[in-house]
């Protein structure tokens, strides 16, 4: 009976709004039977689908509310309280709901949660026997990691030795020790440096019979073990730190909740099975799996990847990718995206473009010129994407491969590197994978070409992993001028 309803109410919406997505009335008879039966069900979204198969969640979901928890990112929560719950309403339904964590609702109410809420509500076991949708759910583990992270300012250390100050000495002796290793490891303005764990283990038993009741120390004291990956910040300019904390396994507090409630996920990323390796770790399983739409019919992405590229580590690499960029962008009518992760890389082929096309080019910001060129890391072209028009081309100088420079990432490949586990198939590809299909969402099916300038797609075995996953392309063999 639900199916029978959400196809009705989705006809009428449709005759309000634009059907830009083929898929949706079968998307949403399949989040009915989840709904209905309580089933795992993962639902691999085709990229083409981009943000138009929201109604064909929402609408069983205004019709069927039962125990129902739909956690959300940021900015899925800003799409859905600013585009797709308007849209709805003009089509005279209701989204009865209750956001966050003061409140806890009645069994007929969907409960929204940001990721953070989702941590707190779980530590509170107030998840019992409800549903969980997880939307892009490739991200679950980003998100759970940057939700669980913890940041301790010079201020905090302050606050600390104020509610404590019995233990004053000894807390400025810790405080200084890690002062004295920081500063003579830092050799940039802005060090990132691994601090062993075993520091808050220290301050710990220093404060074993008075620990803090105020975050963040109360939550860092009790809950980061050897599981978690620690470091600071240096500012030398400023002679100051912050500590940082991540957890190298954010879905294991998860694991029980995950293994034992009824679980509903979209995924947009086109790689269904890398984001669960720690899921599947446990054996965990859904019930129903499903692709809907398939790549090959959605229209090719024209990919320029030209043979005999030089390798990343190589002489001759940097002037090679300039000149690549500076060729690709000549005569450009429309925005460029240029996509590097590594920072200091970034900022040295923002300025050598910018020595080339002036005002053009911009790093990071979304105010451009008409044929804008902006530089860029992936993860920001993901967040903003939405809010620049659509570009001519996007660039890929290099793969974006996770940087060992960064200190969870490093740590995390240790760790696998320990279980004997073969860490760049299982982590650092899976990840590239990920971020580059991401990166490329929302340009498939527009006349948007992709540059790869990078020779390891060619001479690497997992190479040709990577020129699988961006199905379906055309090959650009050359340039052509316009």
């Amino acid at each position: 009976m639900l199916e029978v309803n959400s196809h009705k109410h989705l006809k009428k919406y449709y005759q309000n709004n634009l059907a830009l997505w083929p898929h949706n009335l079968t998307l949403t008879r399949l989040i009915s039977r989840s709904l209905s039966r309580k089933d795992n069900t993962f639902i691999q979204l085709s990229s083409d689908s981009k943000n138009f198969w929201w109604p064909g969640l929402l609408i069983p979901l205004c019709l069927h509310n039962n125990n129902i928890v739909l956690i959300l990112s940021e900015r899925q929560h800003r799409l859905l309280f600013e585009v797709e719950l308007p849209k709805l309403r003009s089509s005279r339904l209701g989204f009865d709901y209750v956001e966050g964590i003061e409140l806890i609702p009645s069994d007929k109410k969907i409960w929204v949660l940001r990721y953070q809420d989702l941590i707190f509500a779980n530590e509170k076991d107030l998840l019992k026997n409800r549903q969980l949708i997880f939307l892009e759910s490739e991200f679950i583990s980003n998100e759970l990691r940057e939700s669980m992270s913890i940041k301790i300012t010079p201020k905090d250390w302050e606050n600390l030795i104020a509610s404590h100050s019995h233990f004053e000495a000894s807390i400025i002796e810790v405080h200084e020790r890690l002062n004295r290793i920081l500063f003579s490891h830092s050799i940039s303005s802005d060090a990132v440096i691994r601090i062993d764990h075993r520091e808050l283990l220290a301050l710990k038993e220093i404060l074993k019979d008075d620990l803090p009741s105020a975050m963040p120390w109360k939550r860092a004291l009790n809950v980061v073990n050897n599981e978690w990956v620690t470091w600071a910040k240096v500012d030398n300019r400023k002679l100051s730190w912050d500590w940082y904390m991540q957890p190298l396994l954010p879905l294991q507090p998860l694991s029980g909740l995950l293994s034992k409630n009824a679980l509903l996920m979209l995924n947009n990323s086109g790689q269904s099975d890398s984001s669960f390796l720690d899921l599947n770790k446990k054996q965990f399983t859904f019930n129903i799996r499903v692709n809907l739409g398939n790549k090959f019919d959605q229209e090719p992405t024209p990919l320029f990847v030209p043979k005999r590229q030089p390798l990343p580590n190589t002489s001759h690499f940097y002037r090679h990718i300039i000149r690549q960029c500076q060729r690709l962008i000549l005569g450009r009518s429309r925005p460029t995206i240029v996509l590097v992760d590594d920072l200091q890389l970034r900022l040295q082929i923002t300025s050598e473009l910018a020595g080339e096309f002036g005002l053009r080019v911009v790093h990071e910001t979304t105010n451009i010129e008409t044929n804008g060129i902006i530089c860029c890391s992936c993860n920001w072209w993901i967040i903003n994407q939405y809010n620049l028009p659509t570009p001519d081309q996007l660039i890929f100088p290099v793969i974006p491969l996770p940087t060992l420079e960064s200190p969870w990432i490093a740590a995390k490949v240790e760790m696998l590197k320990h279980q004997g586990r073969d860490w760049f198939r299982e982590f650092l590809f899976p990840e590239t994978l990920t971020t580059l299909l991401k990166s490329l969402a929302i340009i498939r099916g527009k006349d948007v070409r992709v540059a790869i300038l990078d020779g390891r797609m060619h001479y690497r075995s997992w190479g040709k992993l990577i020129f699988e996953a961006l199905e379906p392309w055309v090959t650009l063999e050359r340039l052509l001028p316009y």
